[in-house]
């Protein structure tokens, strides 16, 4: 679906030819004569993005942004105001009122353009994680990120100069931090992947418009927005600099407060951006999860089974099924509120005893899955009776009425060797018979009197 642009200009004229060149370059187009004609339109269609003249019959360009901050439904839509006065004061005040940019008339389609796509790129990324996001997540947990989140920091990019050259001096106050470009390539943690980076002229001079294409490349600095600095001898486009992915270009010698504001705007839009993802991934984490435990449930331990029986770099690892021993009776003579108590407290327990990367999952009811890569039978064996050691230990306190009980647990072993299996045989099919083998183990230690550990007959497939 094309995106959908809010054209705002009180001239029909201008109105046409904006239509005009928009639609040849695919783009779907609103348009509106008015002040409040534009919010009207922007409240009811919600466009990608809103292309607004200053100067309108009824309300200016300045208000009619600062209304659409002000609303949650449009407070993220970017919009670009456009002027024929295009002073520094007017340039300001666009970006004091929350506008994403300012373009002076007559404007320059190529660089329109590339401005647009810039946005319309950070915008789509939002839409799609504020669309798969639940209202409740968006609400609390995004602005429980947000409410976390430390100041934004800038990291000036810039090399050494090597011997007889000159560096491009840059105000100190625009950035936080300072590095080479390996290090901005390579951060050592995320905790050290700053909010923008700002890329000195010499970095373009000596590497090229492609290292822009670096950065977003790779996993830790992928989602930093880039902001370019463009000295007045470097012949470079900047419509150009924006469509390969940077989200800004200032040219030298800079206007210290419009950067200043840029660079506070960009860090608004990531912080925005940042917060919707840790919403999702914490929406995918809880989807993933037991509500009761909080331990994995069984469609994550299912799909992480697929995983690793199709690694082939796995070789082998270790399948147990947990059964708590008469967990029917607790559940009848205490009632289910009591049970679950004592499901919550074995699962705390098995968890201090695994290793970081086993999976432990709630099964089912009373019943447990722990997955061991790259463990051997007598491991996996001596895991399982320290389990069953931790299940009955100590006794599990009853809340109502200050009673204790004691619980067991029974426990099946088998072993699962990838490269024992013939390549035509499915992973499902797969899974099902080491799932079906560690039920089988489980049985023989029910039936042999309970609180024990069993291996499966083909402990080795």
């Amino acid at each position: 679906m094309p995106n959908r642009i809010l054209v705002v200009d009180d001239l029909s004229l201008s109105r046409v030819i904006l239509r005009a060149r928009l639609s040849s370059a695919c783009y779907d187009i609103l348009l509106a004569a008015t002040g409040q004609q534009a919010l009207s339109i922007a409240r009811a269609e919600l466009p990608d993005l809103v292309l607004l003249d200053c100067s309108l019959p009824d309300l200016d360009g300045f208000e009619i942004c600062k209304a659409l901050r002000r609303a949650p439904e449009t407070a993220h839509i970017p919009v670009i105001l456009f002027s024929a006065t295009n002073t520094r004061d007017r340039r300001l005040q666009a970006l004091e009122c929350g506008a994403d940019d300012f373009l002076g008339k007559p404007l320059d389609e190529g660089i329109l353009l590339s401005r647009l796509r810039a946005l319309l790129r950070c915008r789509a990324l939002e839409r799609e994680h504020h669309k798969q996001a639940t209202p409740a997540l968006r609400a609390s947990l995004a602005a429980s990120f947000l409410a976390g989140a430390p100041a934004g920091r800038v990291c000036l990019v810039q090399p050494d100069p090597a011997p007889g050259q000159t560096q491009t001096q840059i105000d100190p106050s625009l950035h936080d931090l300072r590095c080479d470009l390996t290090s901005a390539l390579k951060p050592a943690s995320s905790a050290t992947v700053p909010d923008i980076f700002l890329l000195a002229p010499e970095v373009l001079d000596q590497h090229g418009l492609a290292i822009i294409s670096e950065f977003h490349s790779r996993p830790l600095t992928r989602h930093v927005p880039i902001t370019v600095l463009l000295a007045p001898d470097q012949q470079i486009d900047p419509g150009m600099v924006m469509d390969l992915g940077a989200e800004c270009v200032l040219s030298l010698p800079l206007d210290l407060t419009e950067a200043q504001m840029r660079l506070g705007a960009m860090i608004q839009r990531k912080r925005w951006a940042d917060a919707l993802r840790h919403a999702m991934g914490t929406e995918l984490d809880l989807a993933s999860r037991d509500p009761l435990t909080g331990l994995f449930n069984r469609r994550h331990a299912l799909s992480y089974l697929a995983e690793i029986v199709s690694d082939q770099s796995t070789r082998h690892f270790a399948l147990l099924m947990i059964d708590l021993d008469n967990f029917k009776q607790v559940n009848d003579k205490f009632g289910h509120l009591v049970g679950d108590q004592v499901l919550t407290e074995v699962a705390a327990r098995m968890a201090a005893a695994i290793r970081p990367d086993d999976l432990l999952a709630r099964y089912g009811g009373e019943e447990f899955l722990l997955v061991l890569p790259g463990i051997d039978l007598e491991h996996a064996q001596r895991m399982a009776e320290r389990l069953r050691r931790q299940i009955e230990g100590a006794e599990y306190r009853i809340s109502q009425g200050g009673g204790r009980l004691r619980m067991t647990a029974s426990i099946g072993v088998t072993m699962h060797d990838c490269a024992a299996y013939e390549p035509i045989e499915t992973v499902r099919a797969r899974i099902q018979v080491i799932i079906n083998q560690a039920d089988q183990a489980l049985h023989v230690a029910k039936n042999s009197g309970r609180n024990r550990v069993a291996l499966a007959c083909r402990a080795v497939a």
